[in-house]
């Protein structure tokens, strides 16, 4: 991409204090219902919900879809474990909310 210079294929961006912020694989998308979602996003989605410490989002075959989105999911210490059922449907309103419904974990 740069005469002379090796691109690594990994996105970042730099903050005020001039620190470096690695966001992912820029070239790390899952192709849902036609639309391009990057893997990055989804896991930023899920990690602005209190409960999250840590999430990564991979594909999974999907019959109509073509594939879809399958989270795990790092908890913070002291949540409840196995989690209520309505930690999931929240962990999924803030990737609606942040994406849109598109980018919903299945």
């Amino acid at each position: 991409m740069f005469r002379g210079m090796y691109f690594t294929g990994d996105g970042c961006k730099r903050d005020a204090d001039g620190y470096y912020w690695v966001t992912g694989r820029v070239d790390d998308v899952i192709n849902l219902s036609g639309h391009r979602i990057g893997t990055s996003e989804v896991e930023s989605a899920l990690q602005a919900h209190p409960a999250c410490v840590e999430a990564a989002v991979v594909p999974v075959e999907h019959p109509i879809r073509g594939q879809a989105l399958y989270a795990f999911v790092t908890l913070m210490e002291g949540t409840k474990y196995p989690p209520a059922e309505g930690l999931r449907e929240e962990l999924c309103a803030t990737v609606r909310k942040a994406i849109g419904a598109i980018a919903v974990p299945d």
